[in-house]
């Protein structure tokens, strides 16, 4: 007996004898299905060994004591106020370090916007041109100076009453309108510089009226004008307002030279987008974007209303906000990573779940609070089709919001770091486990087509599904 002979009596694969085999066209259909099904099971397989099983595993972090951005990470935010100007919006931050830093102007971009919801035009810092030290002579000041009737109530400026405002300001080419409140200790301040420029003014060739509004007794022509913060200065040329408010010094120099060049003011203001085309000014809601350096340890970012010249109406204050986006992370090493990072769509749907939420203030004085509990995550060895990024920053969120009436309304992000950090790892499975669930499944895929096919043969369905035209005419 040869080796060839003692072989074959090992064969458990005995062969059938082709000449007693028959191909059907259901066969063929059953094979070719099987083909395709034992394909996919094999790609998704293989696949699934490929990318590996994540693994979690909870320990202490200690990432700080190896990096060298040891203790510090990003915030980055992105929220609309719809109800809020961009005007004095302040953001500040706060920790348990002691550290308080605001109005931060650094990485923080505040975009106006319309009623709408439409952004416009972002203002430079220096939108007012610059008055020249000596543009009123020190001689016209002493004279406004010794001449005490102009401080009389006899001598007042235009007081416009609601029903009168646009009739007047109508009726000049130029007009300065201050809008304040009695009880605002910026508004009696500003008293004697607006009367001691409006008496400068009368002398000289240019016509600049200045009138006054009591926002007190015209709360609504006040909040329709668009003013929150007291004392507010705004031009207006032929009734139109001319955007933005005053934002310069409070002196006589400084508001009489701004008076003297308003269609100056009025062109570079178009230069930038800015165009008297309303009554009052239209931009209403400001977006705010950025990201912080900040300590990593407890403490608060803040959104507020801040200005050391100006009185706020809370009566009017509405800090409704809609919160496109807001995350952590560890600090980049360039900008073109930091940008990656915000661009990152995998990245952002696991460190921000605020999904644009909006939280309303129902009612009058609404202090908004936000609770972020942040975990650390860590993945490694992740496979295929992961994001770039091997450490991200997850957190939870509790939001809560009540009136208050000792402080103005503000939106505030609370945040606390957890001493754990989430570990992911994908690890693959061992290979002759993958080997295993291979054989298995094209092996089941296999035998199942093979009781379709048996089935398909035994009842006919098969003939019956693929006869052909001349076999059914034949029938008929």
């Amino acid at each position: 007996m040869s080796f060839t002979d003692l072989v074959k009596n090992f064969d458990f694969y005995k062969s059938i004898q082709t000449d007693i085999r028959e191909k059907t066209s259901a066969g063929g259909a059953v094979s070719i299905a099987a083909a395709v099904i034992m394909s996919m099971l094999f790609l998704c397989e293989t696949y699934s060994y490929v990318q590996g099983v994540p693994v979690h595993s909870i320990t202490i972090d200690d990432h700080d004591n190896v990096s060298p951005t040891a203790g510090a990470f990003w915030v980055n935010f992105d929220l609309t106020f719809p109800a809020v100007t961009c005007d004095h919006i302040s953001v500040d931050v706060e920790d348990k370090l002691g550290s308080r830093i605001f109005d931060i102007q650094k990485n923080v971009e505040k975009i106006p916007l319309d009623a709408e919801g439409v952004e416009k035009s972002i203002l430079p810092d220096e939108i007012h041109l610059k008055a020249p030290d000596d543009h009123v002579s020190i001689k016209e000041l002493q004279e406004v100076i010794s001449n005490a009737d102009i401080f009389s109530r006899n001598n007042d400026t235009a007081y416009l009453e609601a029903d009168e405002f646009q009739d007047w300001v109508d009726s000049h080419e130029w007009s300065l309108v201050n809008f304040r409140v009695e009880w605002c200790p910026w508004c009696q301040m500003l008293v004697p510089v607006w009367k001691s420029a409006a008496a400068i003014l009368a002398k000289r060739t240019v016509e600049v009226p200045l009138a006054t509004v009591e926002c007190t007794k015209h709360m609504e022509l006040c909040k329709k004008a668009g003013v929150t913060a007291f004392p507010t200065i705004k031009l207006y040329h032929r009734g139109k307002h001319v955007p933005p408010d005053y934002k310069g010094k409070r002196t006589v120099n400084d508001i009489v030279h701004f008076a003297e060049t308003a269609s100056e003011q009025k062109q570079k203001s178009e230069e930038v987008g800015l165009n008297a085309t309303d009554t009052h000014r239209t931009d209403v809601g400001c977006t705010v974007v950025g990201h912080l350096f900040v300590h990593k340890v407890p403490g608060r970012i803040q959104f507020s209303l801040k200005s050391d010249q100006h009185t706020f109406n809370r009566d009017h204050l509405n800090f409704t906000h809609q919160v496109h986006h807001l995350s952590f992370n560890d600090i980049p090493d360039s900008e073109e990573e930091m940008e990656a990072i915000m661009l990152d769509h995998e990245i952002q749907d696991k460190v921000s779940k605020w999904l644009s939420q909006t939280f309303t203030s129902h009612t009058k004085h609404t202090m908004h609070e936000h609770y972020l509990k942040v975990v650390e995550y860590e993945y490694k060895n992740r496979g295929l089709g992961w994001a770039n990024a091997n450490r991200i920053y997850e957190h939870s969120i509790s939001s809560h919001s009540y009136a208050t009436d000792n402080h103005l309304p503000a939106v505030k992000f609370h945040y606390d770091l957890s001493p754990l950090q989430v570990t992911v790892e994908h690890k693959s499975r061992p290979w002759f486990s993958f080997i295993t669930m291979v054989c298995a499944l094209i092996g089941g895929a296999w035998s199942i087509m093979s009781v379709v096919n048996d089935v398909a043969t035994s009842t006919g369905i098969g003939k019956t599904m693929f006869a052909d035209a001349k076999t059914l005419r034949a029938r008929s």
